[in-house]
């Protein structure tokens, strides 16, 4: 009977003990299952306030299972931390917390996959220049004079691939008579940019607007031609729609800066143009200084063969001309690139930002809110 009492006794206590750690157990859960709901209702109040919401100070309760507080910190004006806490049973005597934090935005997210993805009219490539990224060419790539062009990442075309030589692939093998890529659907960010543009007034220019002062530039649509020159240092301060008859683009004089304003963060703004973009007599593009940073891409819905012309120039921006061609040469250096044709020559080179891989537009006031992708992430765990 005295064994038969110690055995009883240690399995009930093992079997107390068990079920003491499985009511912990399922009470974290349901902590985490307030924490995220804490986030969901954040989101859905940030979508229906246009931005504005600021949580309340005391618990959210939920039933009788649990409550949440959440906080927000403005990262930008497009970017915030929301950080929910959940509890149970409530947060005045808590059995049990979990604390997660996420980022979101207002935009729409987009991928650029490729340093160049290229339409049906190919990559060609000439006079050492180079790209350092993955490429991908609905049609070839091909090599015009001189030689020591060089991919530096993988390439795929529809077409041919003149490598090894002239074109050095330096990831091999290079991938010729691969599948038709789509390029990335920008439609609703260019009419999304656009509405927010004209939001912001229109200027008419007879026939072109120049701007010569240093200050501040955006939301604005632009009826004509516009222009920055003068060694004029410009901050972008939200989307441009240059339009009209001509609606043309350019930027000159070497010292001349286009900046995107730091308060965008990692979200990129778009600089859509009905014209073309001449960006040949110098000038540059500049990003914020987020990580990852914030890009200015400048659009063109023009189908000329010089839709887009890029040289002499520090452009650190992205550049989209579905239906046109783009010319980069002496020393232009652009980040990323879409179009249905591209030249390059003369040393020009296009270095990739990883992080466009997953990126994040602002487009206006009415944008959703939601997740970014890759922030969720828990800070206690009790």
């Amino acid at each position: 009977m005295a064994v038969v009492l110690i055995l009883s006794a240690s399995l009930f206590g093992n079997v107390s003990t068990f079920l003491r750690l499985g009511a912990r157990s399922i009470q974290r859960e349901q902590a985490s299952t307030m924490a995220e709901a804490g986030l969901d209702y954040t989101v859905w109040q940030l979508n229906k306030t246009a931005g504005s919401f600021t949580p309340p100070a005391a618990e959210t309760k939920i039933g009788v299972s649990g409550s949440f507080i959440t906080t927000i910190t403005n990262q930008t004006s497009s970017l915030k931390t929301v950080t929910s806490t959940g509890y149970v049973p409530n947060a005045t005597n808590p059995q049990a917390k979990r604390t997660i934090k996420a980022d979101v935005f207002s935009g729409q997210g987009l991928s650029f996959r490729y340093a160049v993805q290229v339409g049906s009219g190919g990559v060609d490539m000439s006079q050492s220049s180079t790209i350092n990224g993955n490429v991908y060419s609905n049609g070839s790539i091909t090599a015009g004079s001189g030689n020591q062009q060089t991919i530096d990442g993988e390439a795929w075309a529809v077409g041919t691939i003149d490598s090894p030589d002239p074109i050095e692939v330096t990831q091999p093998p290079p991938h010729p008579s691969a599948s038709p890529e789509p390029l990335p659907d920008i439609s609703q960010i260019v009419s999304d940019a656009k509405t927010a543009a004209e939001a912001g007034g229109t200027t008419t220019c007879s026939p072109t607007c120049t701007v010569i002062d240093d200050g501040d530039i955006g939301p604005q649509k632009y009826v004509g031609n516009l222009e920055i020159t003068n060694n004029a240092e410009v901050t972008m301060k939200g989307p441009i729609w240059v339009t009209g008859v001509s609606g043309n683009f350019f930027m000159s004089q070497g010292r001349t800066i286009l900046k995107l304003d730091d308060n965008f963060g990692s979200n990129n703004v778009a600089l859509i143009v009905d014209g073309t973009i001449d960006l040949t007599q110098g000038g540059a593009l500049q990003p914020t200084n987020g990580t990852p940073k914030g890009y200015i891409m400048l659009v063109t819905t023009s189908t000329s063969s010089q839709a887009v012309k890029i040289s002499q120039s520090g452009t650190t921006a992205i550049f989209y001309a579905l239906d046109g061609t783009a010319e980069l040469s002496q020393t232009a250096s652009v980040t990323s690139l879409v179009a249905k044709t591209l030249i390059m020559g003369q040393t020009s080179t296009l270095n990739y930002d990883s992080g466009l891989a997953s990126a994040n537009f602002t487009t206006g006031p009415g944008a959703s809110w939601q997740l970014k992708k890759g922030t969720y992430r828990y800070t206690s765990n009790p």
